[in-house]
């Protein structure tokens, strides 16, 4: 892995317009940057997907231990989520058999790699993960523009479509898909933007609505139009929707909701310790627990609340000297403990790798990179490479 500094194009956008949506979904290219490029092997290419397969099928069992053993509360979330959130496991998980069709889009796992051998697991955001159009057309677009004769690691648009269709067919109301974010954010509108496209090629109509436009009749989730809405697709965490009046309903209001509850388990940071846990010395795992006597004395440490999603708040410590810190948060929901994993550090830059989860299938990567070495949701996306 070499990370790689370059001539930027005057101006990426325009490229886009190629793309029926390109102008639409600009907004979820901000933070896109290609004055540098990191280059890859193909065997470090393998490397990572098997990695991120194998850590995706943990997650998932790390996500039935913690529903079967009831550990909704030491992850922070309260019973009458709890119950919500049972229900909709039990939905995928039907009877020890998977039923795909209440199963997830996207997932990204955020990982970190040395750049040689070592991968570890940092976080999953598996409820509403922002990233996938910068990964999968602007740094598609980038490599067709500028490195023609190389390859990426970047199947997702086709493997979006091809979802998109296993998730509708044979289901009744999925002819149509709502897609929601609270609005004004032209980030996660153009996110909106790029799946509904993505949608439409699978033959499913789509639409877009704030959030709070959402209406409630007594009976069903509303439009803008005043149609009843059957499947929704969000841009918005779970953790902020169950407490309102929308999670009061979701029982009786015959939608079905995408991603699923149950995708919040895997996207709860406390999800490290639990998978620890099960899968001790796990060599893609981070030594993680409830505080920091499960560490043995580490020298580099993060604390990260449970809730928060990409936004958690983090504080890192490196023989007991506080190097990172975003400060204390409202709704913490717990805090776990892991020993901080050696990343990519070049010319005083952070790098971590995205990868993309679609369906149950590691079909692509970014590149994330900042001189915090948190690396956290406001990093530059930066475009990858590989050569045979």
């Amino acid at each position: 892995m070499r990370r790689i500094t370059m001539k930027a194009r005057a101006d990426w956008r325009p490229g886009l317009r190629k793309y029926p949506y390109g102008v639409r979904a600009m907004g979820a290219g901000a933070r896109w940057r290609e004055d540098v490029r990191y280059e890859f092997t193909a065997q470090q290419i393998d490397l990572i997907e098997s990695v991120a397969d194998e850590l995706y099928g943990m997650l998932r069992e790390a996500t039935r231990a913690a529903v079967e053993g009831r550990l909704f509360q030491p992850l922070g979330i309260r019973p009458e989520a709890a119950r919500l959130v049972e229900a909709s496991w039990h939905d995928y998980w039907a009877g020890g058999r998977l039923n795909e069709r209440s199963g997830g889009l996207v997932c990204r796992l955020t990982l970190a790699y040395d750049g040689r051998d070592s991968v570890k697991l940092l976080s999953c955001n598996a409820d509403c993960p922002e990233g996938l159009f910068a990964a999968s057309v602007i740094q598609w677009n980038w490599l067709e523009a500028m490195f023609a004769d190389a390859d990426q690691f970047n199947g997702l648009h086709e493997a979006l479509v091809e979802r998109w269709e296993e998730l509708a067919r044979g289901v009744a109301g999925r002819e149509h898909l709502h897609l929601t974010c609270l609005t004004p954010d032209p980030a996660r509108e153009g996110e909106l933007v790029y799946l509904a496209a993505t949608a439409e090629e699978a033959g499913i109509g789509a639409s877009l609505l704030p959030i709070q436009s959402i209406g409630w009749d007594g009976q069903r989730f509303r439009g803008l139009e005043g149609e009843a809405i059957t499947w929704l697709g969000k841009q918005y965490p779970w953790e902020a929707m169950v407490d309102d009046a929308f999670g009061q309903h979701l029982r009786t209001g015959g939608m079905g909701v995408l991603e699923p509850l149950w995708r919040w388990l895997p996207s709860n940071h406390g999800i490290l310790a639990l998978l620890w846990h099960l899968y001790p010395q796990h060599p893609n795992l981070c030594r993680a627990g409830a505080d920091e006597a499960a560490l043995g004395g580490a020298e580099a440490i993060t604390v990260r609340t449970h809730l928060g999603l990409d936004h958690a708040a983090t504080r890192m410590t490196e023989h007991g000297q506080v190097v990172a810190d975003t400060g204390p948060s409202e709704n913490p929901g717990g805090f776990v403990w892991f020993e901080t994993p050696h990343i990519f550090h070049q010319e005083g830059t952070h790098a971590v790798l995205d990868c993309w989860i679609v369906g149950d299938k590691c079909l692509g990567m970014s590149v994330r990179e900042s001189e915090d070495p948190r690396v956290g949701p406001e990093s530059a996306i930066v475009p990858h490479l590989f050569r045979a």
